[in-house]
């Protein structure tokens, strides 16, 4: 791995030998949208808007720098492009040449002297050195949550958190395509090539922790396709989330008691839906004292070890490389009672494997919380035993099920549709609902708590979730932000 980072560093040395960069910039081919004006912000050297055009919401980013700024910026881009020596980048790593280079710009920019402002052009500069400030401006965004490209020369489109799903003119060149390329296969330890022509990798840009997954020729058929999601809008906090109506106060604390008590809790909903924000806040939400440990492929769990909890966190191949590794999501699911953890935090269930493992790892008494890709309860049941090959008697070792929506495809609001118990009915798994939301309206229980009691009988069941709902206010309403 060191040799092709190397490579690719002695590619920026290069440089030196050449001339100063010449043409624009790449942020300044960043065009704004006609259109009615819906919301407009600045974050750092950047302006963002959503607008409205003949019917279709538009996302806007441009520029927010002086003649001056500007001039600065292209001299300081051409200087560090050309300086950078590969011993300077010691560990060798990708957020070390940022820093690298971002030290070296700030150097030649130190005449600002607004020193925030001094560090945002010193990362600009940085980002624009290694074709990059493109997905630098769509990555700090605070309100896009994820942001994709079909194909080349196609157009950019997000997903915000405030308007949904949102089109754009933001078209990617070759260099900044090539620049994503060349670092996802330089800093991820895998080579991308005929045989490999897919990657899935994390990324911190500027404080925002990414989820990237690039796909080329020949799987992509297009040649190029990139899937950017933005894991820190995972973040919210249950009493958020309460104040939203994405879930309410006694729902909250019959799933807290439940894990507590020594539950399993499996979130299903389809791609966007809000599973892993749902899991993240519920985390928090337990006892600090607990034992987590938590088996991902991509870490997209809150880190809350500073704040006292006890977290063991194992991060496995991803799924598209297991085969090709020891170091496994289905290998550690099966060795994790050698770690005794009081609670066990999967991520996502995804394959057949996975599925196999889990089950094993429930029948060994393993209790936690993962999420999985159904569009209902029943659909989960149904690709368990039909698709992966899970009895009916492990199904029944299921305990609680939660399915999120987003009621409309495009938009941005997510919430809790059902929550429901998986009960044995003459050996055969059926789903009881406990609380359901119809048409839309606050989510309300449907049954008796006598009812709601699971084959593992906890005592004082109506006591624990009153306890639990005085920590939690019902909130003031408000849009769901991630």
């Amino acid at each position: 791995m060191e040799a092709a980072l190397k490579k690719a560093l002695f590619a920026f040395a290069r440089r030196k030998e050449q001339q100063p960069l010449q043409g624009p910039l790449l942020i300044e081919l960043l065009q704004p949208v006609e259109g009615d004006l819906l919301e407009g912000y600045s974050q750092g050297p950047f302006k963002h808007a959503v607008r409205r055009l003949e019917g279709v919401t538009y996302y806007e980013v441009v520029p927010d720098l002086s003649p001056a700024e500007f001039e600065v910026l292209k001299r300081t881009v051409a200087r560090i492009s050309a300086g950078l020596c590969p011993e300077d980048v010691t560990p060798l790593s990708f957020g070390k040449l940022i820093e690298v280079l971002a030290q070296s710009a700030a150097g030649e920019i130190a005449k600002i002297r607004d020193p925030t402002r001094l560090r945002e052009l010193a990362a600009l500069s940085a980002y624009e050195a290694v074709g990059m400030s493109t997905f630098l401006a769509l990555a700090t965004d605070r309100f896009v949550t994820e942001f994709y490209v079909d194909a080349p020369d196609t157009f950019v489109y997000v997903d915000h958190s405030r308007h949904g799903r949102c089109e754009s003119r933001i078209c990617l060149t070759e260099r900044e395509r090539k620049a994503i390329e060349t670092h996802m296969d330089t800093f991820s330890g895998y080579t991308l090539d005929l045989s490999t022509p897919s990657l899935k990798n994390e990324m911190e840009i500027q404080g925002s922790r990414l989820r990237v997954s690039l796909d080329l020729a020949p799987l992509a058929v297009n040649s190029f396709s990139l899937d950017v999601r933005k894991l820190s809008v995972s973040t919210l906090s249950l009493s958020e989330l309460i104040g939203m109506r994405v879930i309410t106060n006694e729902a909250a604390a019959f799933l807290i008691a439940s894990l507590e008590a020594g539950m399993n809790v499996t979130i299903v909903g389809q791609t966007g839906t809000g599973k892993t924000t749902l899991l993240n806040a519920l985390d928090e939400s337990l006892d600090p004292r607990l034992r987590r440990i938590y088996i991902e492929d991509a870490v997209e769990t809150k880190d809350l070890l500073k704040r006292g909890y006890h977290q063991m966190k194992l991060r496995v191949e991803p799924f598209e490389r297991g085969r090709e590794s020891s170091r496994t999501k289905t290998s550690e699911i099966v060795k994790i009672l050698h770690r005794s953890p009081d609670i066990v935090i999967l991520g996502e269930i995804q394959s057949e494997e996975h599925s196999l493992a889990f089950f094993h790892a429930l029948s060994s008494g393993v209790r936690g919380m993962q999420t999985f890709h159904a569009s209902s309860p029943e659909q989960a049941i149904r690709r368990w035993a039909e698709n992966h090959g899970i009895s009916k008697t492990s199904l029944l070792d299921l305990d609680i099920i939660v399915q999120m929506s987003r009621p409309a495809k495009l938009g941005s609001r997510r919430i809790v549709n059902r929550v429901c118990l998986v009960v044995d009915e003459g050996g055969e798994p059926r789903l009881r609902d406990i609380y359901v939301r119809e048409r839309g309206n606050e989510l309300q229980r449907v049954i008796p708590w006598e009812r709601a009691r699971t084959k593992r009988e906890w005592a004082g069941v109506e006591e624990k979730i009153a306890e639990i709902q005085s920590r939690y206010g019902n909130g003031e309403e408000k849009v769901m932000t991630g």
